[in-house]
């Protein structure tokens, strides 16, 4: 029987010389493509989630500039919405001013139509004190000049006396009511005159509050238009955060879900080169058996010719060196069986 240190080979053997059994190879293999499937998923996942990621901050970008664009014009419009307040603001204190003044007038108007209502009425009680008679306010004071002279350098009976001085009394007492109706008339035509005056101004003030009006009305329908727009700009950033928000939070998670997929194609990678490593030193050692086989073969046809004492090639002389065969003898050998 042979020696046991060189076992026949039955099937396949381990790098130690033991039997490889098919099943473990199979195990690394199948794990192998498990693994290299499994790492393509992953890879694939990995990919999609960056391009989501990427995209999504394409996104997020573009609004971000969309939404610098939107506070400039936001900007630009407050900038006018404060100039054309201010301008409006202008000519409604004009208005009011205006209008102030136009109120001070009207009051003036009243006070002066009722003055004349007044004036009329005691001009029309001191017609009726004189009578249908017309008197001429110089001639009575020269009449009363004439009659107090009169009285003063001539020497008359007290008859006369008594009669120039109710002479006197009585033409004084015209004229004071003459000369008042004069006043009257004079305060009269003053006062008409002012209301002329007054009307006029109020003509002017109408004229001039018509275009300041007009230009305020066009101000703060202007105004109006603006704050809308700027509401809307408003409205709309705020519609454009909230989407930039929604989208950045999404493209943090597509990011956190690509380092995920990273750490996990890492591990796979490492796990599936250990496999690697070790199915081919599986799948070598595997070769070397078959090889091994194939030499012991030989071997056994060159220790058969040894046995026969026919000559060997140094190939085959080697190949009984290496397994050990020239240690026995032939006899011994032939009778060895392999286990």
């Amino acid at each position: 029987m042979l020696s046991k240190q060189h076992p026949t080979l039955h099937g396949e053997h381990m790098e130690d010389g033991s039997a490889l059994p098919n099943g473990e190879l199979e195990t690394l293999r199948r794990q192998f493509r498990e693994l290299k499937q499994r790492l393509q998923e992953v890879s694939e996942k990995a990919k999609e989630a960056r391009r989501n990621r990427d995209i999504l901050n394409g996104e997020v970008k573009k609004l971000s500039a969309d939404i610098r664009d939107l506070r400039e014009q936001l900007l630009g419009l407050r900038d006018e919405l404060s100039k054309v307040r201010e301008e409006k603001n202008k000519y409604y204190e004009q208005m009011q001013e205006l209008k102030e003044r136009r109120a001070e007038i009207i009051e003036e108007l009243r006070e002066n139509r009722s003055k004349i209502k007044k004036l009329r009425e005691e001009l029309k009680l001191l017609r009726n004190l004189l009578g249908p008679r017309r008197y001429d306010e110089e001639e009575l004071r020269t009449r009363i000049e004439q009659l107090e002279w009169q009285y003063q350098t001539t020497t008359l009976p007290p008859e006369a006396e008594k009669a120039i001085l109710k002479k006197i009394r009585s033409l004084e007492s015209i004229y004071i009511n003459v000369k008042r109706m004069n006043e009257l008339r004079a305060e009269l035509d003053e006062a008409r005159s002012r209301i002329a005056q007054l009307r006029e101004e109020i003509d002017g003030i109408n004229e001039k509050l018509k275009g300041i009006v007009d230009n305020y009305l066009a101000l703060k329908e202007r105004y109006q238009e603006l704050r809308k727009q700027r509401d809307e700009l408003i409205e709309k950033i705020k519609t454009l955060r909230e989407e930039r928000e929604k989208k950045r939070e999404e493209a943090n998670k597509y990011h956190e879900e690509f380092l995920q997929l990273v750490r996990e194609e890492r591990s796979l990678r490492e796990e599936l080169e250990r496999v690697s490593v070790l199915l081919k030193a599986k799948e070598l050692s595997r070769v070397i058996e078959r090889k091994k086989k194939v030499m012991y073969a030989k071997a056994l046809e060159a220790y058969e010719k040894y046995k026969r004492g026919e000559p060997l090639s140094l190939d085959e002389f080697k190949l009984l060196v290496e397994f050990n065969m020239l240690q026995r003898t032939p006899e011994a050998a032939s009778t060895g069986s392999a286990t």
